[in-house]
């Protein structure tokens, strides 16, 4: 049985093709624990931000986890909807 810590590694063949699962999870835990990520910013932010994007009409790409794997910091505009996100939920 393999080491389920193992690091996962992605092959993109197919960029306009639908992401999966396991790469919005990348994502989270790439920028979680990288020292650009927002404190306020944390991995279950990260994750449910991008799940969300997945399941959108305009489903994320595996194009799209390649650019945003490759940036060192998360995208401004995905930071400001978390917070804005955040805030919504604090009013609620």
């Amino acid at each position: 049985m393999a080491n389920s810590n193992a690091k996962t590694s992605f092959s993109i063949n197919h960029p306009e093709n639908m992401a999966s699962y396991g790469m919005v999870r990348k994502i989270a835990s790439q920028f979680s624990k990288s020292a650009k990520c927002p404190k306020d910013i944390k991995w279950g932010t990260i994750h449910g931000h991008f799940l969300q994007k997945l399941n959108s009409a305009e489903s994320l790409t595996q194009g799209q986890v390649a650019k945003i794997l490759s940036m060192k910091a998360l995208p401004s505009a995905d930071i400001k909807a978390m917070r804005s996100y955040k805030k919504l939920v604090k009013l609620g």
